[in-house]
């Protein structure tokens, strides 16, 4: 709830975007000559599931299944597949069984796609510790608690 002294949360969150857009143009154009050629190879999309993929992973490292990557990039289950099967045949992607469903795959990243994520993604996680520079511990603890309860209220929809 906005006062007299804080402004709304959209706009608090729509310059959160903002500055994170910025941010993550800047790590573009400064990314090396060999990083750039690797990323040449790739989609926007194709780049953003390696991306989503690798912070899935952190909940789950027992593998992501197709459904849930298709909701976290708001994509159709049948255009994710294909853009799935895109990623396998690169390298990038490994499919394996789901021990929970026969009918279905987990997804992870092959060590191409781990190696890829760390390289190209590593200059924007650098850039981004380097603005948190001033932040205390309590401030960064009090922002991942706001984000944890963001995320749980989204995953409750």
């Amino acid at each position: 709830m906005a006062t007299a002294n804080t402004p709304p949360p959209h706009l608090v969150f729509q310059k959160l975007l903002n500055l994170l857009d910025d941010m993550r143009r800047e790590c573009v154009h400064n990314v090396s000559a060999g990083q750039l050629k690797k990323m040449l190879g790739l989609t926007m999309r194709q780049g953003s599931a390696i991306s989503q993929l690798k912070l899935m992973l952190a909940d789950q490292p027992e593998g992501v299944p197709l459904k849930a990557l298709a909701a976290r990039m708001q994509m159709s289950v049948p255009a994710t597949s294909l853009l799935v099967e895109g990623m396998v045949r690169k390298g990038f992607f490994e499919r394996h069984p789901n021990p929970a469903d026969r009918r279905s795959v987990l997804l992870v990243l092959s060590e191409r796609g781990m190696s890829m994520f760390h390289e190209v993604y590593g200059y924007f996680r650098d850039m981004l510790d380097a603005a948190a520079a001033d932040i205390t511990p309590q401030e960064m603890a009090a922002l991942d608690s706001v984000v944890r309860k963001l995320e749980r209220r989204q995953a409750g929809k």
